[in-house]
């Protein structure tokens, strides 16, 4: 095999490094020791080669797989990778799109991409952010399921999975057809929370000016465990970010802006958003 045949394309914000995670667990997978490789949409066929040294094909591995986090939001993307890998396994996660919301406007914020004082209101206005385009599931996954079917592609849910994760991973191996395994250790997981105040500007002076000039040495840093070791203790120390209450008004604009996606997360026989779903 010389092609990679399993993709986490999105959703951003929505677990896809728990997912990931799993998946990197079980013996017959390999997944890119870089999560995120923003190859298609951007880079194929050109650079091809440079993105097969991300996996080792002469391994016996029944799936080589990577998980983008953007791939979900171009039915064009999802095209090309039927092009290039027409048998691949897709797997998008969602998250309740309110809460997905606020987890990506958190870490925008991380990225400097919004200024720390910007409050939720003041960016639904402004089409330069995707946070409430990334929550409108319908409008994206389906093409997925056109191009590829119901045998080669699945929804799962954060909420849904984390909630009986033993039950969820023996249905993502079933799904996958590989032989089953136990259930990685959860509690091992690397954690990947979005920082506080504190953190994000220690990050936007530090790992993110290197992210956008060395990729290269952005990649070998999310390798080494030391590195990783410092991000927990650097949270521990100075907290995750809090929670952004959104006042019954915002709530209420919320749900109306998402009842078409929480009537799709309903279609697709998730149950755990029936509560948020407005009436």
């Amino acid at each position: 095999m010389n092609v990679v045949n399993l993709f986490v394309i999105g959703v951003k914000k929505a677990g896809t490094s728990w997912l990931y995670y799993l998946l990197d667990q079980h013996p017959g997978i390999f997944m890119s020791r870089v999560k995120e490789l923003y190859f298609f949409g951007e880079h194929y066929p050109e650079r091809l080669d440079d993105y097969h040294r991300h996996f080792p094909f002469e391994a016996s591995f029944t799936y080589f797989g990577e998980a983008t986090v953007t791939y979900f939001r171009h039915a064009r993307i999802a095209r090309e990778i039927r092009d290039y890998s027409p048998e691949a396994k897709m797997l998008a996660i969602v998250r309740d799109p309110i809460e997905r919301l606020l987890s990506q406007f958190r870490y925008h914020k991380q990225l400097g991409v919004l200024p720390e004082d910007a409050a939720l209101r003041d960016v639904f206005a402004d089409e330069a952010f995707q946070l409430l385009e990334d929550s409108h599931y319908e409008q994206t996954l389906p093409a997925y399921r056109e191009v590829f079917g119901d045998e080669q592609f699945r929804v799962v849910s954060l909420e849904e999975a984390t909630a009986e994760p033993a039950a969820f991973w023996s249905d993502l191996q079933a799904f996958l057809g590989v032989h089953a395994v136990p259930l990685p250790d959860l509690n091992a997981r690397p954690k990947n929370p979005t920082g506080g105040a504190a953190f994000r500007r220690l990050y936007r002076s530090t790992i993110h000016p290197i992210k956008q000039r060395y990729p290269g040495v952005y990649e070998r840093m999310l390798e080494s465990p030391l590195v990783q070791w410092t991000k927990q203790q650097l949270l521990q120390v100075l907290g995750t970010a809090e929670d952004d209450a959104l006042t019954p008004d915002l709530r209420a604009e919320l749900r109306r802006e998402f009842a078409p996606t929480y009537d799709y997360l309903e279609q697709l026989g998730f149950t755990a958003y029936r509560d948020e779903a407005p009436t």
